[in-house]
């Protein structure tokens, strides 16, 4: 799970505290995501990193894993009854 020690700056900024819950959630769930998917089939000690950039009107959150990239069309190809056109998808 992604430490506390990640979030200790942002507490200190002014940003609402409703936003910066979202932030957290998104960032852990965001992380999880890596260790359970990119990850799992990677030694322990293979690195993911996590930047926050914090900027007037946005935080971005970067999230980097070692894991086998993911084809998202294909795997929306195989998921949805859909067919796959140049525009995108058009539902039956």
């Amino acid at each position: 799970m992604v430490g506390r020690a990640v979030f200790f700056f942002l507490e200190y900024l002014p940003i609402p505290e409703a936003v910066l819950q979202q932030c957290k959630l998104a960032t852990i769930e965001g992380f999880t995501n890596a260790v359970r998917h990119a990850h799992k089939n990677l030694p322990f000690e293979t690195p993911i990193n996590l930047e926050i950039t914090v900027f007037s009107e946005r935080l971005e959150v970067k999230i980097w894993d070692m894991g086998e990239p993911f084809d998202l069309q294909a795997k929306l190809i195989e998921e949805l009854p859909a067919i796959w056109s140049e525009l995108g998808f058009m539902l039956d």
